[in-house]
């Protein structure tokens, strides 16, 4: 039984329990071998004379002793140094001072150094009965003791937060990971009340809902919000438990990126089935029109019929190459680099169709952290559809702004009540435009983490500022 770990000494109440008895009166132990091996529960003593047998049983020998009942004075020292030895190695194990040296000061003192309990001798043939009524209790006390403790270690490791409540909702035990998920130390828990790891909405919820059908049905489990030290707040799984009378078990399990996630895809669901609605009108709209205008060219052989019909078609390839510039920037992943702003604005310009349009540029030397391909697209995006909507003589300028930059046009510009509308997938105030140009110019800044504001520029036109944006040497 050397170095044994306090938790884990046996595994399970011995159908039969194992004594050491220490007694250096030889006759006394045969005596007490024989009574206490009668007794129910009891299987074998094993009887020694000294502190060093004593201790080779216990720490060098592969054998299991459930208890320990000894002498107050022993030959080669006193029982309470042979104590100090066995707390000091094993420290939960039963020990019982069983002796004829009787004072309240011995008791005192061998209960002060750990012994389980202190038993006089006597001259009585009970005593024997009344010390085997003594280890069966100590060593059934140690295993419940035993069983507590794997309890609470299970729970002590375990990744879900769990608490008991006192019936009044204070706690009367937390594990740390129960502390953990709110921010504290488990030990400044214990004797709060459990309102404060609550909102006030969820705390009102608990008096009224909770705790009734907990004390109706005994047990409740659901969806609540919790608070942080720090006054943030998070998405739990709650299942509460009556343990006892008016006593509680809580457990709990934070839920808030799923429950975000879950929301996200809810809102994701809804914008897709918005957009697909949205491109299903836009392409059946050019279709109709190939239809028609082709109707009528085999009716008319006329030849300005199919410009019509090539026209619509080159709508849906425009719609066609939006949608899969869409897709795409869903899948990619940032490759952030240096850019210099304007020199890199420029080379976008320049393959954009924009004669006879004008680019405009801010004297400045800025390098932006950005991905490439993405800003060409922003970029791109952006210049197309200050053309589109002010025409083939608008002037395009870019410019600095305190958290990032902007491009704007001296075109007709968005009115107020539409900016919010122009940056949804398939919104266009032109017949002609797709709608998603714009969709695309956000899904890039929300990708760089970018936040974009429209606004009216210097010219009367539309102006889109872009901030949070991030410069070398900020990461």
């Amino acid at each position: 039984m050397a170095n044994v770990d306090p938790v884990s000494i046996g595994h399970d109440f011995p159908a039969e329990i194992r004594v050491l008895h220490v007694d250096n009166d030889e006759k006394f132990l045969q005596l007490s071998r024989t009574t206490l091996e009668a007794e129910d529960g009891i299987g074998e003593v094993v009887s020694v004379t000294n502190n060093a047998e004593a201790t080779e049983y216990l720490f060098d020998r592969d054998i299991d002793i459930d208890c320990v009942v000894s002498d107050y004075e022993l030959e080669d020292g006193s029982g309470l140094k042979l104590l100090e030895q066995v707390r000091d190695r094993c420290p939960y194990i039963p020990f019982l001072m069983f002796t004829g040296t009787g004072s309240e000061d011995v008791a005192s003192g061998a209960i002060s150094a750990g012994a389980t309990n202190y038993l006089q001798k006597g001259t009585s043939s009970v005593r024997f009965v009344t010390l085997a009524s003594q280890i069966r209790q100590a060593v059934s006390r140690r295993y419940v003791e035993k069983q507590v403790h794997r309890g609470f270690r299970a729970i002590d490791t375990t990744s879900e937060g769990i608490a008991l409540l006192t019936n009044d909702f204070r706690f009367n035990y937390v594990n740390q990971a129960y502390a953990d998920l709110f921010g504290y130390d488990s030990s400044t828990l214990i004797g709060g009340e459990w309102k404060e790891t609550l909102t006030d909405e969820a705390d009102d919820r608990i008096q009224s809902e909770i705790i009734p059908e907990v004390d109706s049905a005994g047990e409740w489990n659901g969806d609540i919000t919790g608070k942080r030290h720090d006054g943030s707040t998070l998405t739990l799984t709650l299942t509460v438990t009556v343990v006892a009378e008016d006593e509680y078990v809580c457990a709990v399990r934070d839920v808030t990126e799923r429950k975000e996630r879950e929301r996200a895809l809810v809102r994701e669901n809804e914008r897709l089935d918005e957009f697909a609605s949205q491109v299903s009108h836009d392409l059946r709209g050019p279709l109709s029109i190939i239809y028609g205008y082709l109707n009528l060219a085999r009716k008319t052989g006329k030849e300005e019929h199919f410009d019509e019909v090539e026209t619509a078609a080159d709508r849906i390839e425009a719609i066609i190459s939006d949608l899969l510039e869409i897709a795409r920037e869903g899948q990619k992943t940032l490759k952030l680099e240096e850019v210099e702003l304007v020199e890199f604005a420029i080379d976008v310009w320049n393959g954009v169709e924009s004669e006879p349009a004008t680019l405009d540029v801010e004297s400045m030397n800025d390098r932006i952290l950005a991905d490439r391909d993405r800003l060409t697209e922003l970029f791109a995006n952006l210049f197309r559809n200050a053309i589109e909507h002010g025409g083939d003589d608008v002037t395009v300028s870019l410019g600095k702004t305190p958290g990032g930059f902007y491009v704007a046009d001296d075109g007709p510009g968005i009115p107020e009540e539409q900016r919010e509308r122009v940056l949804e997938s398939g919104y266009s105030t032109e017949q002609s435009g797709t709608g998603l140009g714009l969709s695309i110019v956000q899904q890039i800044a929300d990708s760089h983490g970018w936040t974009i504001a429209i606004g009216d520029s210097t010219g009367g036109g539309a102006r889109f500022a872009f901030s949070d944006v991030e410069y070398p040497g900020t990461q």
